[in-house]
C-alpha cells in the first residue's frame, strides 16, 4: 500500500470521473465519463476492466541483474545495478521498487466491479463473458495478492471496495498462511465459473487466435501451484501452516493434472537449423501470435511483448546494438551438465574457495574438461549463452563466429563507457533471435507461465513429500525434451532437492523465476554476493587459456534482509498509525 491514504485518494477520485479511454470508451462531453454510466454501455464496462493489468506481467527478465544468473554491463556506472553491487541499503533507498499502489489500484478496480457490476443495465450482452469479468477479477485479485506475498510475505488483504471513509484501523495485516487461503479461494472461485468452450467469450481453457493476454482456467491452476509451492516454502511456510510440502503435492499435481487433459504439452517442434539449434532454443523465440495454441501448447498465459534483445541485449557484432545488457555469470554457466546428465561441480559444495575460482569438480563427470569447458554440455547451455567459438548462426551459413578471449571480436570489456562487449565473457542467447538486427527484430518473449514451470513446480514439492519417483519423472519429462538423459532412480531426497533445484535453474533461466526461487529457498548467503566470469587468452598454437577471475562481492546481498523487500518507511509509519505495529519486513 505504498503512501495508502495518498493512493487510495487517487483512485478514489479516478472512480469518480474517469479518463477517457480512447474509441473503445466513447467519452461524454469534456472527455470524461462517470463512473455510474460503466454500466449503461458494453464499451464503457469492458474498457474499465482493461484497466486491470497485474504488475507482474513484466516483459523482460529484469531480476536476471540482481541474481546470480547475471553481471549487467552498466556494472560501472551510474545505474541501478551499479547500486544493487556495491551498495547496502536500508528501506527508503532500496532500488527494486515494488508498485504497491498500482497492486492495490488493480485490486481496488476488480472489488467495485465485482460490488457492482449487477447495475448493468444494457440489452445483448453474453451472459458467458458476464462471468468471464467475474472470474477475471477473482483471478487478477488473486495474482496481485500472490504478488504481495511473494515479495513482502504478509501484507493486508483487499477484499471490498474502500470508500473515503474506510477505517484502516480495522485492517489486519494477514500472515502468509492466510494470505495463500484467500488466493487459493479466489482462484477456486474463478474456476467454479461453469466451462464454456463453445463461447469465444467465456472463462475458457482453449483461447482464439486473437486472445493475446487473456487469463484462462489454466493460468488459474498455475496460479493455485504457484500459491502452494511458495507458501510450504523455507521462507515462507509458518509452524502449523496448513501449507505443508504434501498439501503443496496435491495441488501442484492437481494444476498439472488439469493442464494435460486439456492437451497443454511441451513445445517439441524441430526447428529449421537457419533459426534454432534444438526445440528448447526455438520455443523462446517462437513467433508471437500463437494464441490458439496451435503448434505452442506449452504456453499458458500468452503474451506478444518481444524483447529488443538484439539491441539492448546484444553482440557487438550485430550492427546497430547498443549494449550488451546483462552478461551470464560463470556460476550460471557451471549449472550446465555434460551431455551424459552428470553435473560439472558438486552441487552441494561447488566450489572451494569463497571468491568461487576453484571449482569443486564433480569426481562422476568423466566429459568435462576444464581446457576445452564448452564441449559436451547440455543442448540448453548451447540455446541460452553465447560463449567462446560459438557461431552468431546456428546452421553457420555465414560462419560469423563470437569471440571472447582477449582481442576476440566479442572480448571482455573492462572500461565503464564501453558497454557493448560483456563482463564475464559470455553473452544471452535464449531470446536472440539470430537473424534479428536494425532492420527486423524477431526476438522471443518471456510467457507469464509455461508448462515447463509447472513439471518442475510439482517435482519440488513431489520430492519435498516423499515421492520421490513421481518427482524423478516429473524432471525427466522436461529433460526429455532438452535432449537430456534421465536421473538416476537411486538418488536420495537430498540430492534430489539438489537436481530439482539445478533443473530449475537451468531450464527456467532468465525468466525471473531465479531471484525468488533462491530467496524462498534461503539459501542468497550461498548464492548472491559472488560472481565470476571467464577470462580467456588465445595461445600461439591456436588454442586457447581459460582463467576464471572474480568480481568484487556484492556488498550483503547474502544477509537475510535480503530475502524480502522492505516496506517504504513512510508506509510503515501509516501502518503504526492505523494498526499499531510495526511491520516493517526483519532487517529493515
Amino acid at each position: 500500500m505504498k503512501k495508502a491514504y495518498r493512493f487510495l485518494l487517487t483512485i478514489l477520485m479516478a472512480a469518480s470521473v474517469l479518463p477517457s479511454c480512447g474509441n473503445l470508451l466513447d467519452p461524454e462531453p469534456f472527455g470524461y465519463v462517470d463512473i455510474d454510466l460503466v454500466w449503461t454501455k458494453y464499451n464503457y464496462t469492458k474498457s474499465y476492466l482493461d484497466l486491470v493489468t497485474s504488475s507482474e506481467w513484466g516483459g523482460g527478465f529484469s531480476y536476471a541483474n540482481y541474481c546470480d544468473e547475471g553481471q549487467n554491463v552498466r556494472d560501472r556506472s551510474t545505474s541501478t545495478y551499479y547500486d544493487w553491487y556495491s551498495k547496502d541499503f536500508v528501506a527508503d533507498e532500496f532500488p527494486l521498487k515494488l508498485d504497491y499502489a498500482g497492486l492495490y489500484s488493480d485490486i481496488r478496480t476488480c472489488n467495485f466491479f465485482l460490488e457492482n457490476y449487477q447495475k448493468i443495465n444494457y440489452l445483448g450482452l453474453d451472459q458467458e463473458e458476464l462471468e468471464y469479468w467475474i472470474a477475471k477479477c477473482h483471478v487478477y485479485r488473486a495474482w496481485d495478492h500472490l504478488t504481495l506475498m511473494k515479495y513482502l510475505g504478509h501484507a493486508v488483504i483487499m477484499d471490498e471496495f474502500y470508500s473515503l471513509t474506510h477505517d484502516f484501523t480495522q485492517d489486519h495485516m494477514a500472515t502468509t498462511e492466510e494470505l495463500a487461503d484467500y488466493i487459493i479461494k479466489e482462484l477456486d472461485t474463478a474456476l467454479e465459473t461453469p466451462e464454456c468452450e463453445s463461447s469465444v467469450n467465456g472463462f475458457r481453457w482453449q483461447l482464439g487466435a486473437n486472445d493475446q493476454g487473456v487469463v484462462n482456467r489454466g493460468f488459474a491452476w498455475v496460479l493455485k501451484a504457484r500459491t502452494a509451492l511458495y507458501a510450504a516454502s523455507p521462507l515462507y511456510y509458518e509452524e502449523g501452516s496448513k501449507y505443508t510440502w504434501d498439501y503443496a503435492y496435491e495441488i501442484c499435481a492437481e494444476a498439472l493434472h488439469q493442464l494435460m487433459i486439456h492437451n497443454h504439452q511441451l513445445f517439441d517442434i524441430n526447428p529449421d537449423q537457419s533459426e534454432a539449434q534444438n526445440a528448447y532454443e526455438y520455443y523462446h523465440i517462437y513467433p508471437s501470435g500463437d494464441f490458439a495454441r496451435t503448434v505452442d501448447q506449452e504456453t499458458i498465459l500468452s503474451k506478444v511483448y518481444t524483447l529488443n534483445m538484439w539491441q539492448q541485449n546484444g553482440l557487438p557484432i550485430t550492427e546497430g546494438q547498443v549494449n550488451c545488457g546483462v552478461c551470464p555469470t560463470q556460476e550460471f554457466v557451471d549449472s550446465f551438465e555434460t551431455i551424459d546428465g552428470e553435473p560439472i561441480l558438486n552441487l552441494e559444495k561447488p566450489y572451494l574457495d569463497d571468491q568461487h575460482l576453484v571449482p569443486n569438480y564433480n569426481k562422476n563427470n568423466k566429459l568435462y574438461d576444464p581446457e576445452n569447458p564448452y564441449e559436451n554440455r547440455d543442448p540448453r547451455f548451447y540455446a541460452t549463452v553465447y560463449y567462446n567459438g560459438c557461431y552468431r548462426y546456428p546452421d553457420k551459413a555465414e560462419k560469423l563466429q563470437v569471440w571472447t578471449y582477449d582481442g576476440g571480436n566479442c572480448a571482455i570489456s573492462e572500461s565503464p563507457i564501453l558497454v557493448s562487449n560483456t563482463r564475464t565473457g559470455y553473452y544471452l542467447r535464449k531470446y536472440n533471435h539470430p537473424q534479428s538486427n536494425e532492420n527486423q527484430t524477431l526476438d522471443g518473449r518471456v510467457q507469464p507461465a509455461r508448462l515447463a514451470e509447472m513439471y518442475l513446480n510439482l517435482a519440488e514439492a513431489a520430492c519435498e513429500a516423499g515421492h520421490l519417483d513421481e518427482a524423478i519423472e516429473a524432471v525427466n519429462t522436461v529433460r526429455h525434451r532438452a535432449g537430456m538423459p534421465n536421473l538416476p532412480e537411486t538418488l536420495t531426497q537430498d540430492q534430489l532437492r539438489l537436481r530439482i533445484r539445478n533443473e530449475r535453474r537451468v531450464e527456467l533461466c532468465f525468466e525471473n523465476i531465479r531471484f525468488f526461487d533462491v530467496r524462498r529457498w534461503k539459501i542468497i548467503d550461498q548464492t548472491e554476493e559472488q560472481m565470476t566470469g571467464m577470462r580467456i587468452t588465445k595461445n600461439s598454437d591456436g588454442t586457447f587459456k581459460y582463467e576464471r577471475f572474480a568480481f568484487d562481492k556484492r556488498v550483503n546481498k547474502g544477509d537475510d534482509k535480503y530475502l524480502l523487500f522492505p516496506f517504504d518507511e513512510a508506509e510503515i509509519e501509516k501502518l503504526k498509525t492505523t494498526l499499531g505495529q510495526d511491520y516493517q519486513n526483519p532487517g529493515w
